[in-house]
């Protein structure tokens, strides 16, 4: 049984990340992360979205990372999603990610030890992946948003002298993220994953808040810097990825649930 300070906490989470507004998703997916980490305890983490694709004879199933933010520190999130992607493109899978794989289609949240094999901390992923960071535990959560399409969750404990995360800390988590796939879907959307032809770039998903306010285009370029003109082409290739013909489109599907093809990732 859960201690009941930290469900009360857990249940006011919910209430305040349903207080966020649809133009406020980064907002939100930092809040959500902050709150768990003080719950249990970590120091570093990230969100990640995974998608599957079609690859025949593909060691990882054809799960590829598609959008990533560590949410721990002002870090380079382009350049940690491209080195990501280019170590699974290249066919390299440490244990734990193969592990996330194999278990994929169900929401899960396991701790390191759960995850690795018996001597993974004697290997050379063990050592890039954790050591090298002084990161001495971890768990991960998942949520399968749909059948092509996953949500994931990090949490770390670094630094020496770091006592390992329990499986209190595990359940906590698990009690937390699975009642929010209205959120997940959130997030994902918020990174063009689930309906957008492409993934969204960071002006894109600037642009997406924007729209889902009472801005008009003028102030919205003028929010992002841009002339008139220019913020006009951004939002039309916008409108285009999602496959909507207006800001009115746009919100349905941050309102309502996609529907048909438009509910798979395609990327």
């Amino acid at each position: 049984m859960l201690p009941e300070q930290a469900t009360t906490r857990i249940h006011t989470l919910w209430d305040e990340l349903a207080a966020f507004s649809a133009h406020e998703t980064e907002a939100a997916l930092g809040h959500a992360w902050q709150a768990l980490s003080e719950l249990i305890g970590a120091q570093q983490g990230f969100w990640l979205g995974a998608v599957r694709l079609p690859i025949d004879g593909d060691s990882l199933g054809g799960w590829r990372v598609r959008a990533i933010r560590r949410l721990d520190a002002n870090a380079d999130n382009r350049q940690i999603l491209k080195s990501v992607q280019q170590y699974h493109d290249h066919g390299i899978a440490d244990p734990i990610t193969l592990a996330q794989v194999r278990q994929a289609g169900v929401f899960r949240v396991r701790l390191l030890r759960d995850l690795a094999p018996p001597d993974f901390v004697s290997t050379p992923a063990y050592d890039i992946l954790y050591r090298s960071r002084h990161i001495q535990d971890a768990i991960f959560a998942a949520f399968p948003v749909n059948a092509d399409a996953e949500s994931y969750f990090g949490w770390y404990r670094v630094g020496p002298q770091r006592a390992l995360f329990s499986p209190l800390d595990r359940d906590l988590v698990g009690y937390a993220l699975r009642a929010l796939k209205w959120f997940h879907i959130r997030i994902m959307l918020h990174y063009g994953l689930l309906v957008a032809k492409a993934p969204l770039t960071s002006v894109e998903r600037r642009l997406v808040s924007l729209l889902l306010t009472d801005r008009s285009e003028k102030e919205i370029a003028a929010d992002l810097t841009l002339t008139l003109a220019t913020t006009h082409t951004y939002i039309t290739d916008l409108f285009r990825k999602f496959g909507v013909s207006g800001r009115a489109g746009l919100t349905a599907v941050w309102l309502g649930k996609p529907s048909g093809d438009r509910d798979r990732a395609s990327l």
